[in-house]
């Protein structure tokens, strides 16, 4: 099972090299803030990983809590509702960019929120082929 979670460590390497370009580097203030942002994403999602893995190997109490059934329906209807509403904001960002004009960001939200369905159902038969 160790070695199943091994490649969150390369996210420590990832963030490690942005930070490194950060320090070195003179680029404008806008790439410099793009790092940043990425490194601190990457740091933040690879470091959670590691600890919740090692948690779950360790700590019997915190398995059974993460494990628990009832914790998992509820974090599938919270997501699926977080979903909804992601959509809904996506849409209405899409209709107020096509009322200010701005057609470049109304095409591109318009394309996160037809291409999130396909997305889902391909998730979907992933999941379910696994199971």
């Amino acid at each position: 099972m160790k070695n199943k979670y091994q490649y969150w460590y390369i996210g420590y390497i990832i963030s490690f090299i942005l930070f490194v370009t950060l320090i070195m580097t003179d680029l404008p203030k806008s790439v410099d803030m793009g790092i940043m942002i990425l490194f601190s994403a990457v740091f933040g999602v690879s470091h959670f990983q590691i600890w919740h893995n090692k948690m779950i190997e360790k700590d019997i109490d915190y398995k059974n809590e993460v494990m628990d059934e009832r914790n998992i329906l509820i974090k599938e209807k919270t997501g699926n509702i977080a979903n909804m509403i992601t959509l809904i904001l996506l849409s209405i960002a899409t209709v107020v960019f096509i009322c200010l004009n701005f057609v470049f960001p109304a095409i591109i939200t318009a394309m996160i929120i037809f291409i999130q369905p396909i997305i889902l159902i391909i998730i979907s038969n992933s999941i379910e082929n696994k199971m």
